[in-house]
Parts: structure tokens; C-alpha cells; sequence
């Protein structure tokens, strides 16, 4: 029935491969060049990479909703990719705060209209369990991180335009592993889809009685509802605003507050949680309600990491261990949320690229948000004189988020996936 030639673990490999070494890249560039900006101009500048960064995602992840068709396919995939990797390598010679910006805009419109692309590829092997697939996708990103922090620990970084030329390498890498196990994916694909309908032919010419059958279901399909809850989205855009808060909030944080422990230490500590701990626990979310409870479970982990840096503020301790649950967050939360998006895709036979390039989006938006917020609820506690006050803002929000997550968003969700719509 399938393509003996094809191998699905072996491409799914492919593209994980590719993703460890472009997150590599960007482990090595982005707190060099946030530290570089802001020592040379201020950290509003600083900000703004990320924040531009996150911009461009959002705009790549808007326009990946609306032409997933064309996005889609594995040389605009590439290309994408490409455009995100020479984008990065063009800051090397920027020498001002506002270029650099620009062009991380743009690398971040790179990387909003390819990552969803390969989310739907995973997804196109069906012979291979959805919770392993972004769980593996995950471990592959960490993985890649931690490399990439421990490989800038010996790359010169005085010279930009060497630190920017890996980072150009690593996205070249990622590029030729993706359109390799795109092409194979795709005729794959093709394959799949026309011995699939050759047999619902047969089907239909064997009973009539089964062939209505058939037509009410793909009707009854038709009339239901083929988008995600707003709510859903939204759920998604706050977790990462609330997740991205030790790459602002905790770097703020530690030089004036826990100096004795290096900025660095919450990244390389968040990177090892995850490897460590993402595929186990993602074996544990087999039913759709057990990766409900895991989204729950993410939220309330970010509230116990906040509630602790409310209480123990000046504690290097409190920093690690509330990096650390932090970390926790996203392993139960990352990987659950793609599979219910994946699975809601199934069942209401919506365009599964374009509801990921819609969950892209809202967590680019979270993430853009988020790296502006930590920034900003940071000057408000030292306005006031009060370095707890950030922390108890976060950790309201996030309880907040807990309560919604536990009924609300699943009722809202199984009744889009039910209902039918109001067209």
C-alpha cells in the first residue's frame, strides 16, 4: 500500500537534522548581537531585534494563512529558508541599530513562512505517531540551541562577519536536508493520495447504499466548522509572551539582582530541561484530553516559576529553579498544543497548513509581545521601586490562563470541531 522505497523515519530524521543545525546558528548569533546592539546604542535597540524578529514571523506566519498552497511547497520552503539565512548574514555589516532591525524583519518573514511549511510535511507521514513528531521536533530544536551556546564559547566573537557566515552555513544546511525530505514527502504524497482514490472509486461502484453514505459524511464535513476557537489562539499567543520572559526578563533580572550566577545560565539550563525530559513526557499525552490537561499543566508550571521569583526575588536559587519550570512549561505545552491542532485538522478536513501557519502567527504575536513586556514590566518595578512587582504581574496573568485552560478552551474546542457552522 505504500511506497516500499519510502522511508518515513528516515525523512522525518531529515528534517530534524536540518532544524538542530539551523537552531544552532541561531543560538550563536542572537545573544551576541542583543549584547553587541546594546552595548553600542541602548536596550531599546536591543529589544527591537527581537522584537523585529518576531514582526517578521508574524507577517510571514499572516501571509502563510492566507497563500498556505503556495508557501507550501518544498522550493518556496527553501527559499524561505534561504531568505532567513542571508538576511542574518547581512547584519554582519550593518552599522546601524535601525538596519539591523529591518533585516531581522525580514529574517523573521523568512522563518514565519517556512516553519509552518515543516510542520505540514511531518505531518504528511501518517505512519508515524503525531506526539513523537513534535516531540522529536522539539528535542531537535533544544539540542540545537545547546550546541550552538556551547559552540560560541570558542568562535571569535569580535568578528561579526564570522560568527554570521556559520550562521549562513547552518540555514544552507537546514535548506538542502528540507528539500530533500520534502521531494521525498511529496511524491510520496502523490502515491498515498492516488491509490486512495482509486479505491474510493472501487467503493463506490460496490454498493450504492455506500456510496450515499459516503456523500452525507464528506456533506456533513463540509458544513462543519474548519477554524480553531479565537480563544485557542489567543491561549497560544499568551503562553509564549509569558515562556520568552527569561530571554528579557531574567536577563534584566540577574545582573542586578543575582549577580553571582551568569546571564547565560538560565538558556543553557532551560535547553538541558527539555532535551532530557521533551520526549518522555510527550509519551505520556496519548489521548486528546490527556494533552488538554498538558496545556494546563504548561501554564501552571509558568505560574509556579513566576510565583517563586515573586517570593524569593533576590535568590539565585529561585532563578535556576524557576528557569527550570519554565522549561517544564514548554515540554508539556509546545508539543500538545501542535497535536491538537494537527488532530482538529483531521477531523474537520481543514487545510492543516494553513491552521499551522494561524498558530504560528498567535505565537509569533506572543513572542513579539513578550519580548517588549518583559522589558517594559521590568522599568515599571524599578520605577516604583519594587523588583517584585513584574513578577506578581506575570504570575496573576498566568493563573489566570490555568483557570481558562482547564474548561473553557476544550469546550470551545470540541464544539468547533462538532458543531456546524453558522454558514
Amino acid at each position: 500500500m505504500h511506497n516500499k522505497k519510502f522511508n518515513s523515519l528516515a525523512n522525518s530524521y531529515l528534517i530534524y537534522i536540518g532544524v538542530a543545525i539551523a537552531s544552532g546558528g541561531v543560538a550563536l548569533y542572537t545573544p551576541l548581537i542583543v549584547s553587541e546592539t546594546g552595548k553600542n546604542f541602548s536596550g531599546f535597540w536591543a529589544a527591537s531585534i527581537l522584537f523585529g524578529l518576531n514582526l517578521g514571523r508574524v507577517i510571514g506566519s499572516f501571509a502563510g494563512s492566507r497563500f498556505s498552497r503556495a508557501v507550501n511547497h518544498p522550493l518556496m520552503v527553501c527559499g524561505n529558508i534561504f531568505l532567513e539565512g542571508i538576511a542574518l548574514y547581512c547584519m554582519a555589516f550593518l552599522q546601524q541599530a535601525w538596519a539591523l532591525a529591518l533585516f531581522a524583519v525580514l529574517a523573521g518573514f523568512g522563518s514565519g513562512l517556512s516553519f509552518p511549511g515543516l510542520k505540514n510535511y511531518l505531518l504528511k507521514l501518517r505512519d508515524l505517531d503525531q506526539s513523537a513528531l513534535f516531540s522529536r521536533l522539539a528535542f531537535a530544536i533544544r539540542m540545537g540551541l545547546v550546541s550552538g551556546y556551547l559552540m560560541a564559547s570558542w568562535v571569535p566573537h569580535e568578528s561579526l562577519r564570522l560568527v554570521f557566515l556559520i550562521v549562513l552555513v547552518t540555514f544552507i544546511a537546514y535548506g538542502i536536508f528540507m528539500l530533500i525530505a520534502m521531494r521525498a514527502i511529496s511524491e510520496h504524497e502523490k502515491q498515498y493520495l492516488a491509490l486512495h482514490t482509486t479505491l474510493a472509486q472501487q467503493e463506490r461502484q460496490t454498493s450504492t447504499r455506500q456510496t450515499n453514505s459516503a456523500s452525507q459524511d464528506i456533506a456533513e464535513t463540509g458544513q462543519r466548522t474548519t477554524e480553531l476557537p479565537l480563544l485557542f489562539y489567543l491561549s497560544n499567543a499568551m503562553f509564549w509572551c509569558f515562556a520568552i520572559q527569561p530571554m528579557i526578563g531574567f536577563s534584566l533580572h540577574i545582573p542586578q539582582f543575582t549577580p553571582d550566577i551568569p546571564v547565560s545560565t538560565p538558556f543553557w539550563i532551560s535547553a538541558l530541561v527539555i532535551i532530557f525530559f521533551q520526549i518522555p513526557i510527550s509519551k505520556r499525552a496519548i489521548r486528546i484530553r490527556d494533552h488538554f490537561r498538558f496545556l494546563q499543566i504548561g501554564y501552571g508550571c509558568l505560574f509556579l516559576s513566576f510565583l517563586l521569583m515573586l517570593v524569593f526575588t533576590h535568590s539565585a536559587t529561585a532563578v535556576i529553579v524557576s528557569a527550570v519550570l519554565l522549561s517544564f512549561g514548554q515540554v508539556f505545552y509546545g508539543p500538545s498544543l501542535d497535536v491538537l491542532t494537527a488532530r482538529f485538522a483531521d477531523k474537520t478536513c481543514a487545510d492543516t497548513g494553513k491552521l499551522m501557519s494561524k498558530q504560528m502567527l498567535y505565537q509569533s504575536m506572543g513572542n513579539m509581545v513578550g519580548s517588549l513586556a518583559g522589558g517594559i514590566l521590568f522599568d515599571l518595578s524599578q520605577h516604583f521601586d519594587s523588583p517584585r512587582l513584574n513578577w506578581l504581574l506575570l504570575a496573576l496573568a498566568s493563573v489566570v490562563m490555568v483557570i481558562l485552560s482547564k474548561n473553557k478552551i476544550p469546550q470551545l474546542y470540541r464544539q468547533a470541531g462538532n458543531m456546524p457552522s453558522a454558514h
